[in-house]
């Protein structure tokens, strides 16, 4: 049974592992956070919420947003369009990985969950709205963490935009094999959307809904559709923390995502999501602190799915 006291003592257990990791210093912005942050938000479905520590702190998303552009396509574009670029195939590849379009030979990438296939994603994107794709997906993201606070953080957006050696290289791959026609409108909505400031109960939120079958918590009011909701929950089980993605299936046994702010969603179906917060990262670019807390709850709680 989930309970407060033992969120509060898996925490205190967990937090001094944070130490083995490093904060993400490629990123300007990110290198300079506070690395003793950890903070923990639970919500069931039946809208129970159990939080601990620093649960005010806000921190970018970074690759969780690219969970919420691909949720973002399939409800607005549907499946068809969407793997029409994104072969349903997902791996586990390093976040900056270029092999995904490398190796295919049928003119798409494998993974929305890695830099190369959220660049596609954000370029269909911009490519139908337009001056309204930020606006469009920011609404979305609002609408399902239930805050109108959400921002851009544009010191983070100009970090990032201003040190993405790599990502420029992947989206101009991606635009001479003809699967992106713009890399510049392409990567600035994607690191718009790595760069929106959040708090842990706006994940846990997140979470939630993806572990209710798409319907809000208590109210069950439907937020995105149950289809969907399983493809997203799919690729985050096979490849939501990138190279160690499998690890984590074996030892935890529930879909999540990482970014390199530290942060994790993580989705037990049926029964709640959790956001974390811990910046110090492994060799991965996943939060140590984070994992072994998830690891300590799904042990303690059985929340694997295996």
């Amino acid at each position: 049974m989930i309970n407060q006291q033992d969120v509060e003592t898996f925490f205190h257990e967990c937090h001094h592992t944070a130490k083995e990791g490093k904060v993400a210093s490629y990123i300007p912005a990110l290198a300079r956070v506070n690395p003793d942050t950890f903070a923990i938000s639970i919500l069931t479905k039946n809208g129970e919420k159990l939080e601990y520590g620093d649960v005010r702190q806000t921190f970018t998303l970074q690759s969780i947003s690219k969970v919420l552009a691909f949720l973002f396509a399939l409800e607005n574009f549907g499946e068809e369009k969407v793997f029409d670029k994104i072969t349903l195939d997902p791996k586990g590849d390093p976040f900056n990985s270029i092999m995904g379009f490398q190796s295919t030979t049928e003119g798409n990438v494998y993974n929305p969950m890695i830099n190369s296939g959220a660049i596609v994603i954000c370029a269909m994107i911009a490519e139908e709205y337009g001056e309204q794709a930020l606006s469009k997906v920011m609404s979305f993201i609002k609408k399902l963490t239930n805050d109108e606070t959400i921002y851009v953080d544009v010191e983070v957006f100009d970090s990032e935009k201003s040190t993405a050696y790599r990502n420029r290289a992947i989206a101009y791959f991606l635009q001479d094999a003809g699967i992106i026609a713009d890399t510049n409108v392409a990567l600035d909505l994607y690191f718009q959307l790595c760069s929106i400031a959040v708090n842990v109960e706006a994940i846990a939120r997140i979470g939630a809904i993806l572990a209710n079958k798409g319907y809000e918590p208590v109210s069950e009011i439907q937020m995105v559709s149950d289809s969907n909701v399983k493809m997203v929950n799919a690729y985050m089980l096979l490849s939501g923390m990138y190279d160690a993605s499998s690890k984590f299936a074996i030892k935890v046994g529930v879909p999540a995502k990482s970014g390199v702010s530290g942060s994790i969603l993580a989705v037990v179906t049926d029964k709640m999501g959790i956001g974390i917060l811990s910046p110090p990262l492994d060799e991965r670019g996943n939060s140590v602190a984070g994992i072994r807390l998830l690891k300590k709850l799904s042990d303690e709680w059985d929340l694997s799915i295996f």
